[in-house]
């Protein structure tokens, strides 16, 4: 069966430059693009065995998807947050999406230096209300693989 074309959006691998993605907004899974199109929608975290993470722009806004899960982004809300973990010795990171109601709707936790820092560029940039509202107006619209990567 195939993807209904609405579902599928480009974004760029977060560790690899110079892949491009066809995201599966439905399922939360990918492929790689056959033909990579000048203009991306967002930036996806792919793992072996964990569930895929991608932030893209759609209708105007920001949305957060881990696997299946989807979370549109408003300006505060959901809260997204990285930080060390209290029993670790600082070691292990956590890596959070709360409710505005401060009910946990993803968790994950990893040790610093597995190279997932893409958790802590996407807490830092999605807590600023301004950052989430105009990346999501220009995410929408689609940028050059190497203009979203820089923003």
């Amino acid at each position: 069966m195939s993807a209904n074309p609405l579902s599928i959006i480009n974004v760029i691998d977060f560790r690899r430059r110079r892949l491009i993605l066809e995201w599966n907004a439905v399922r939360g899974t990918w492929a790689a693009c056959v033909n990579p199109p000048t203009l991306v929608h967002g930036v996806a975290l792919i793992r072996a065995s964990q569930p895929n993470i991608c932030l893209f722009g759609r209708g105007g806004r920001l949305h957060l998807q881990v696997g299946p899960d989807q979370f549109t982004l408003s300006e505060n809300s959901p809260r997204i947050k990285c930080t060390h973990g209290l029993l670790s010795c600082g070691l292990r990171k956590r890596f959070t999406v709360e409710s505005s109601t401060g009910g946990v709707l993803f968790t994950h936790s990893f040790w610093i230096g597995q190279g997932d820092d893409f958790f802590r560029w996407l807490a830092t940039r999605t807590a600023d209300p301004e950052w989430r509202s105009a990346n999501g107006r220009r995410w929408s619209d689609g940028l050059a693989a190497a203009v979203l990567r820089a923003s």
